[in-house]
């Protein structure tokens, strides 16, 4: 797949020097080239591209003019020998890189170095900004099933004789009730060997006898 990129240069000059580069290289870039920062503009309006070198002075204004239409693309600026104090601003403004031109046009020969470096750190920006969502997706639903989870906490007014519990407005409900009520638990009835002797005692007795009950200590 070719690398789109948009060229924004106002010298002919390196316009077609760059042109020249590409075919003699074989470069897999679908670029597109704007001659300035107006043209630029128009051109992001409709357009997406996957990097974006631009001289840094333009016609009618500089590269730094073009930085709000490039939203999350990146931006490598081309700088004159002696300007890399524009360099050093435009990376803090967010520029993943830039070129520094010589006479001599050398600088395209690290132009494929510096277009791959470019385009690798912002797939690793977008892998730690979707990670970043994931974390905090993650951290939102935890809070939400910790909200859902019901808890029982402090002292608990249980009656000493029938064992019903009184709720927060003051009514008395039975204790497994009130559990299921502020817990996640739920409760499957039985029978203990103590009632089941005082309220059954020939199933007791039977059940003894089978070895299925034994006297606790």
């Amino acid at each position: 797949m070719k690398i789109r990129l948009l060229l924004i240069e106002d010298d002919v000059v390196d316009q077609m020097a760059f042109r020249i580069f590409l075919q003699k290289e074989q470069l897999p870039y679908d670029f597109t080239v704007a001659g300035s920062v107006r043209e630029a503009c128009r051109i992001l309006q409709d357009r997406q591209f996957d990097v974006i070198i631009s001289d840094y002075n333009l016609g009618d204004g500089t590269a730094f003019d073009v930085f709000p239409r490039t939203g999350s693309t990146p931006v490598i600026i081309a700088t004159g020998a002696g300007d890399e104090k524009v360099a050093v601003q435009a990376m803090k403004l967010g520029a993943y890189d830039y070129l520094i031109k010589d006479p001599d046009r050398n600088y395209l020969r690290v132009l494929p170095l510096t277009v791959n470096n470019a385009l690798r750190l912002h797939r690793l920006e977008a892998a730690r900004q979707q990670a970043e969502k994931d974390k905090e997706k993650l951290i939102q639903d935890l809070r939400r099933v910790l909200q859902e989870v019901k808890t029982l906490s402090g002292l608990i007014p249980i009656c000493a004789n029938c064992k019903k519990v009184r709720d927060d407005s003051g009514y008395w409900t039975q204790v497994e009730a009130y559990i299921s009520q502020h817990s996640e638990a739920d409760f499957s009835h039985s029978i203990c060997p103590e009632c089941l002797q005082e309220l059954y005692p020939q199933a007791y007795q039977k059940l003894k006898d089978k070895g299925k009950i034994t006297d606790e200590p």
